[in-house]
This record gives C-alpha cells, sequence and structure tokens, in this order.
C-alpha cells in the first residue's frame, strides 16, 4: 500500500515498476486468436476491446479491477470490467483527480464499495473514505458514513459474501507517534444495510473472508517494527488462532491473504526472505510510507491453515499482487504492477490476460 500525493505518484511509480518485471519463461504460450470476431458492444458504458488470447483456458466471467493513467497534471482512477469470454473492456467509473485505493463488488453484484480520495477541489472532509457505487453507473458514489476527523483514513474494504456486512480497514494519521514509520491499523466491520460499526481487531488489515462468511483472515502488523503475522479467526473477529509459518523460505512481509477454495490453506504475496523492506533515500524524501510486499517484487505462497513451511506458488517478482478466486473455483485472477494474469489453484498455467501499467489495486472475479 503506497500513501503518496496525486501529482507525485507518476513518477514513483515509474520507477517503481521499473525494479521489477514479471519473468515471462513461466507465463504460458498463449495461441493467437486467428480472424477473431466482430464484436458489437451492448455496454452503457464507454468500451475498448483486447484479443482473447486466452480462449483455449474457456474463461467465463468478469474482472472488475482499478486503474489510472495521468494526463498532464491530472490523474484520473478509473474502475474497469473485463469480459472474460468476449474481450470487452468497460469503464464504469471514471474520477479526473482522484485515487482509488480499494473496490470490491457485493456479492450480489449489483454493488461496488470502494476506498478513494476524492479530487481535492471537492473540499472533502477525509482524503481516503469509503463510497458505495450502483455496478451499473446508474448513481454518483455515495459515502458510507462521515469520518469523525479529516484525519481518519478507510481502506480495504470488502463485503461478506453473505452480504451482511462490509469489513473495512482504519487508521488515524495524526495518532501516530514520531519517528514510527507504520501505520497503526484497525479492522472494522459494519452491518449493510444499517451501518451499525465495530471494531473487531486491533493492529490488523488485508482481511478477506471464507465463502460461508464463517472465518477471516487478516495480517497483524507491529507498528513500530512492521512484523507481520496470519491470524484466521471467526467472522466477529473472536477465537483468533495464529497460522504459524516455518521453515528457511519463511518470509518476513505478508501481503494481500485470501483463503483457497478447499479452505484449508491460505493463498498470500510475499517477496522472498532475502528481500526484506526498508524504506530507501528517495522514498523517505518524498515521504512514501510503503507498507508490506506491495512495494517490492513478490511472489504468490501458499501455507495450511494449521500453519507449516509456506510454498512457493509462483516465480514472477512482481508488485502489487492482489488475488480473486473464479467463480467455479478452478483458477485465480491475480492483479499485478504489470496488469492481469490467471494461473491455476497450485500457480501452475500461468497465463497473461493483459499487460497495462496503469492497472494497480483489486481485482474481482464475478460471474
Amino acid at each position: 500500500m503506497i500513501r503518496i500525493s496525486f501529482l507525485r505518484w507518476a513518477p514513483v511509480f515509474a520507477l517503481i515498476i521499473c525494479s521489477c518485471s514479471i519473468e515471462m519463461d513461466q507465463v504460458s504460450e498463449t495461441p493467437p486468436v486467428e480472424n477473431p470476431p466482430l464484436i458489437t458492444s451492448t455496454s452503457k458504458f464507454p468500451v475498448t476491446h483486447i484479443p482473447v488470447n486466452w480462449a483455449h483456458l474457456n474463461l467465463t466471467g468478469r474482472l472488475i479491477y482499478l486503474s489510472s493513467m495521468e494526463a498532464g497534471d491530472e490523474l484520473t482512477s478509473s474502475i474497469q470490467m473485463l469480459d472474460l469470454v468476449t474481450g470487452e473492456i468497460a469503464t464504469i467509473l471514471s474520477i479526473p483527480g482522484a485515487w482509488i485505493y480499494y473496490a470490491t463488488v457485493s456479492p450480489d453484484a449489483k454493488f461496488l464499495v470502494m476506498s478513494y480520495a476524492p479530487p481535492e477541489r471537492s473540499n472533502s472532509s477525509s482524503s481516503r473514505s469509503l463510497y458505495v457505487v450502483p455496478l451499473d453507473g446508474s448513481t454518483d458514489p455515495q459515502a458510507l458514513f462521515a469520518p469523525p476527523t479529516p484525519a481518519d483514513r478507510y481502506t480495504q474494504a470488502e463485503w461478506s459474501p453473505d452480504g451482511k456486512y462490509i469489513y473495512y480497514v482504519h487508521y488515524n494519521q495524526d495518532h501516530q507517534p514520531a519517528g514510527q514509520f507504520f501505520e497503526d491499523y484497525d479492522l472494522w466491520r459494519m452491518t449493510h444495510p444499517g451501518g451499525e460499526r465495530e471494531k473487531i481487531v486491533e493492529h490488523a488489515f488485508w482481511p478477506r473472508l471464507t465463502p460461508d462468511s464463517a472465518r477471516l483472515v487478516y495480517v497483524t502488523l507491529d507498528p513500530a517494527t512492521g512484523k507481520n503475522e496470519l491470524f484466521v479467526t471467526t467472522s466477529d473477529g473472536s477465537n483468533p488462532e495464529r497460522v504459524a509459518l516455518s521453515g528457511s523460505q519463511m518470509p518476513e512481509i505478508i501481503d494481500a491473504p485470501i483463503f483457497a477454495p478447499d479452505g484449508q490453506s491460505i493463498l498470500f504475496s510475499a517477496p522472498e526472505p532475502e528481500q526484506a523492506y526498508q524504506p530507501n533515500l528517495f522514498e523517505s524524501l518524498l515521504g512514501i510510507q510503503v507498507v508490506k510486499a506491495h512495494s517490492v517484487p513478490s511472489d504468490w505462497w501458499s501455507v495450511p491453515l494449521t500453519g507449516g513451511v509456506p510454498t512457493q506458488l509462483t516465480n514472477i517478482q512482481t508488485i502489487n499482487l492482489f488475488a480473486s478466486i473464479s467463480p467455479d473455483q478452478k483458477h485465480i485472477a491475480s492483479l499485478s504492477g504489470e496488469g492481469l494474469f490467471v494461473m491455476e489453484l497450485d500457480g501452475s498455467n500461468l497465463t497473461q490476460l493483459m499487460f497495462d501499467q496503469g492497472v494497480h489495486g483489486t481485482v474481482s472475479w464475478i460471474p
């Protein structure tokens, strides 16, 4: 996760991107599509098309993901939708002068909840808060609640699969002691609809739930040392159990966990142990606060729910990894600092869908 002013984002992101790349020797070759059919769009959104070079995988559904681009001195963030059958890319929402950090789709695929910073000219009470917007784009984003102070920040919002709660992460930038590099995150949930909010875990972020909404996985963060640990609890944050990692390849930092479809293991993003992150002089001078492996070349790992030695699933060394399981639970869609790709549950048959360095944040795979 990167905290940085809008106008400084583009050159910094470019420098980070230049430092890592997917090793394409692991990516499966995709046969070209000969004479692709002419597709007439029926979408109400602005659309483009890309070749469906992954047609041999027989993928279905849509990927909802974040993208951004800079024109002149203004950054525009967008929420886009890729149809995996037709290759149609529709722009659901585009906000000039804003930065969207995180977005997830409701279980009925009718709404998005997102964390974003409105344009500075809008005089918003917070530079990062939670909003809900219809997936069909019929209305503008509506704030879930008003932040108590301008220093309160909200991000990493996840809808529970049963639709009853929205889980999210909160911190207050003014409550950070001098000299403490890492922010102090807390994990909350709110009923939806209803809006009743409760803090369920302290010093934690990256919430994801099992498909039955019974269990919650998250990453704890010691704000003084930056140390990470994986925990699994019941959905209300009670009965926490640490997922103890062991072995010589134990990652020092952990990102973006998600339950595997069988519910017996957890996938997470992490750099190899020797790539533990420390801020460099450039980042310190610009005031960039980079938290977790999102900022450094990383891979997908898996560990049993009971703990043990993590298994490295990929060898791609890229940044900003975030995953979503396909509705048929046979594939994993992964967003990275270089675009979108899919792979099988064990990390094999990795296939690039789209190369786009403007893609960032999150991806959701819906029917």
